[in-house]
């Protein structure tokens, strides 16, 4: 007898959020975490000296871009979990005047094996940062769209101008601040613009995507 399966039994390969960290301090507690889940730290710090904080990726991770000016660096990474990092300590930027952190995790419906990524664009810039293209039409999905816009000066989270975001999450520490931005693409990946203001000293813009299968 031929075995007939269900077109519904195999659903095809998404990407959710799943929950968020983070943090003021140089480490981040890791959330509760499964396997093949993908975290993506947004991390910013300043120091009160005119040197950048030394870039530092946590254990694991790896790094999507950096940047920096006088004071401030942000840096972004990404690692897929193996589900024993829940409750860990993950040690990324240490500013000696202020550190802000943001951890994203979203989690497939399949064992993600391999991660395609863009030339993740940035600028950090004591004026109004350029806005960037997100060149993802045509890449394949399912994909996740990331901006981050930080401000060196504020306690306050800065304002993305444009772009076209699933969700916006904030972090503010003492004299900085972070808003990440995501989009995720299950199905046909497109294109998008994001920019932010000025916001006075130490604005960074960065942006790119990323994909899975």
């Amino acid at each position: 007898m031929p075995i007939i399966l269900s077109p519904y039994r195999f659903a095809a390969p998404s990407l959710a959020f799943q929950t968020s960290a983070n943090s003021s301090a140089q480490t981040i507690t890791c959330p509760t975490v499964a396997q093949y889940d993908i975290g993506v730290l947004f991390d910013a710090a300043t120091n009160t000296a005119a040197t950048p904080p030394t870039n530092v990726i946590p254990s694991g991770f790896t790094q999507l871009q950096t940047s920096s000016l006088t004071f401030y660096r942000t840096t972004l990474s990404y690692k897929i979990f193996t589900g024993s990092e829940s409750g860990s300590s993950l040690t990324g930027l240490d500013g000696d005047f202020s550190n802000a952190k943001l951890l994203l995790v979203f989690r497939p419906n399949f064992a993600a094996a391999s991660v395609g990524v863009s030339t993740f664009l940035q600028e950090t810039t004591n004026t109004d940062p350029s806005s960037q293209l997100i060149a993802a039409s045509g890449q394949s999905a399912p994909l996740l769209r990331l901006a981050i816009c930080v401000d060196g000066t504020d306690a306050a989270a800065p304002s993305f101008t444009s772009g076209t975001f699933d969700a916006t999450a904030t972090k503010t520490g003492s004299g900085n601040g972070i808003r990440a931005g995501y989009t995720i693409q299950n199905t046909s990946p497109s294109n998008d613009t994001v920019d932010t203001g000025d916001n006075g000293n130490g604005n960074c813009l960065m942006s790119g995507w990323m994909n899975f299968s």
